[in-house]
């Protein structure tokens, strides 16, 4: 067997007689919560000097070399073909050798976000789902099923309705949430991978949001600009002129926007004359007005403003006694969504993996190419197609009856809560072997439960409560003396949820923006099929036929060496001497032997 390594498109010397054992396995399902890679056991570089130099001085005592630091990119050729392609060298020490393994197949992939945010490694594509919270682009988000996120209404804990019309659906308290399905294609787009399986098509996948971590802070607005003047005096026969506010203009009249975006504008001014009026006068006319860069304007409570905009407030008094004018300005900026920065403490890794323990997914990736396809356990277990290797066996050399220690009789999987003690959105994954231990946790999501309190009335219209799910983004405190709550938000909270749209009349409005609109659609955030006894029961249930009464044999296996290089792990195999339908999950060789773990799929198309 001629062997070739190749490092960064440079060829390393290897021994003559070199004789690497390959072990080859699309995941081991001995490890249901993570997807493991093919691999080399250790085997020895000469310290060369080509290789010392290839490797940049590693070895040599001054040497600064970063390649045992590192993953760099290699290729491994038998025979001329090339077998594990953009692998993974690791060079563990040296010596007077290099000891060396190689890893190919899903880690590659994973390589490419190793210790990368879902908010660092997609900085650029979610700059197109960043957004202003106002009330237009809420209601937006309802009517147009094109957005890639939408504001799914539901119990947060918060003020659910306006304070001042408990009618009117409120959005202040509410978050985004922006489809699973929309960043799991951007990080295979971004990484140069294509994908499939038939999981794309399911209403689970297709229909599956996760929502914005950061709960908007009191009413989710900043405040940019609050004063009051109180010191404009007139006397007959009135004046007209500038209420003086200046912030950020240089000391001129005016405020000044520095940031674009969305500005709630609260205005209250009143004028009135000074006590005793004396007999025959007492006439009082007044008007209060607004310029943005000189040009007058119609205040509204909710507006666009540019960097460096202008907003002056005007008073204009006609009367025939004294008197005084008083004004309260303010201006808030409206939350900014910014997919970007708050998802940059959710890993792109584990994001991959909640989508791959929910969907029940194995990927068999093809680094040549590129793609990935991810199979179901269904797929895998249940409608693969199938092969007889009847021939290839040569001997059965031990029959086992578990998974190592990798499983117990419960297998839990989890969400986290903001109780530690609760558990209402768990699953368990069943094997009947009393000689297991009694309890493990194979699988732990990076989200949140919904609370285990019932349902919540929701109120729509007249002729609608919805019962919606609690998704605590906020802890209410009772203020001292007052009936008042204060809604202190919790943080990094993430939640999945699934979209249910409602088609009726329904007034959304906002207490920070003071304005209401009717609309004709709503959307509901829902745990429907997300706890993870319903994910177990509909994803695993072609699982449960590998692990319970496992039965797995390690074997002997005469394969022809060419049909090893381009081995097909998918495919189901038949072996007559086992009378059983059986998989791969590990399969080794080298120059003198191949041995594999074959594992028993119970009833295998009984």
């Amino acid at each position: 067997m001629i062997v070739e390594l190749w490092l960064g498109g440079v060829s390393l010397d290897l021994y003559q007689d070199t004789d690497i054992k390959h072990t080859l396995q699309i995941n081991d399902v001995a490890e249901v919560k993570d997807r493991q890679a093919s691999y080399t056991n250790s085997f020895k570089l000469p310290k060369t000097p080509k290789n010392i130099r290839t490797l940049d001085g590693l070895g040599i005592h001054s040497s600064t070399s970063n390649i045992p630091y590192l993953k760099p990119d290699a290729l491994l050729k038998i025979d001329g073909f090339d077998f594990l392609t953009q692998a993974w060298v690791q060079i563990t020490s040296t010596d007077d050798e290099y000891s060396v393994s190689i890893y190919s197949g899903i880690i590659e992939f994973f390589k490419i976000f190793e210790n990368k945010t879902i908010g660092d490694y997609l900085t650029a594509e979610l700059t197109e789902i960043n957004h202003n919270k106002n009330l237009t682009t809420v209601i937006n988000t309802q009517n147009d099923d094109t957005l890639k996120y939408t504001y799914l209404f539901a119990d947060f804990n918060g003020r659910t309705h306006r304070k001042s019309n408990g009618n009117v659906v409120n959005i202040d308290y509410v978050v985004p949430s922006v489809l699973v399905s929309y960043l799991f294609e951007k990080i295979h787009t971004k990484a140069g991978y294509t994908f499939s399986g038939e999981f794309l098509t399911f209403d689970d996948y297709i229909n599956w949001f996760i929502s914005y971590p950061k709960a908007p802070e009191d009413d989710g607005s900043t405040v940019y600009f609050d004063e009051t003047k109180t010191d404009i005096t007139f006397s007959p026969p009135g004046a007209e002129g500038s209420f003086g506010f200046t912030f950020n203009n240089g000391g001129s009249n005016g405020v000044k926007i520095l940031e674009k975006g969305i500005y709630n504008i609260l205005t209250e001014g009143t004028a009135g004359l000074n006590e005793p009026i004396p007999s025959g006068l007492g006439n009082l006319t007044f008007n209060f007005y607004a310029t943005i860069n000189g040009i007058e304007i119609n205040l509204a409570p909710q507006m666009e403003l540019n960097e460096n905009d202008v907003i002056d407030i005007f008073y204009d008094i006609n009367t025939d006694w004294n008197g005084s004018a008083s004004m309260h300005f303010k201006i808030r900026k409206l939350e900014d969504i910014s997919f970007t920065e708050e998802f940059k403490d959710l890993k792109v890794s584990d994001l991959l993996k909640d989508v791959y323990n929910f969907m029940g997914l194995t990927p068999n990736i093809d680094n040549v190419n590129r793609s990935i396809e991810y199979l179901t356990n269904e797929r895998r277990f249940k409608n693969a197609s199938t092969e007889d290797w009847s021939n290839y066996l040569v001997s059965i050399d031990k029959e086992t009856y578990k998974f190592g220690s990798s499983y117990a009789q419960n297998n839990l999987f989890k969400y986290k809560y903001n109780d530690q003690e609760d558990n209402q959105s768990d699953g368990s994954l069943f094997i009947d072997n009393k000689n297991l231990d009694e309890e493990k946790t194979v699988f732990t999501s990076i989200t949140y439960s919904v609370e285990k309190e019932l349902l919540s009335d929701f109120y729509v219209n007249s002729s609608l409560t919805q019962k919606v799910s609690i998704y605590k983004l906020y802890e209410k405190e009772p203020q001292d003396g007052s009936t008042e709550l204060k809604y202190k938000p919790l943080s990094k909270r993430y939640f999945y949820l699934r979209m249910n749209k409602v088609n009726t009349s329904v007034d959304i409005g906002s207490d920070i923006q003071d304005l209401e609109q009717t609309n004709s659609i709503i959307k509901f955030g829902e745990f429907r099929d997300l706890t993870m006894g319903y994910i177990i029961g509909k994803y695993y249930k072609d699982f449960k036929n590998v692990i319970n009464q496992s039965v797995i044999w390690n074997v002997t296996l005469n394969v022809p060496y060419p049909k090893l290089l381009q081995l097909d792990l998918t495919k189901v195999l038949y072996f007559n001497q086992l009378q059983q339908y059986c998989f791969i999950n590990k399969i080794s060789f080298d120059d003198s032997k191949t041995t594999a773990e074959l594992v028993r799929i119970k009833d295998f198309r009984s």
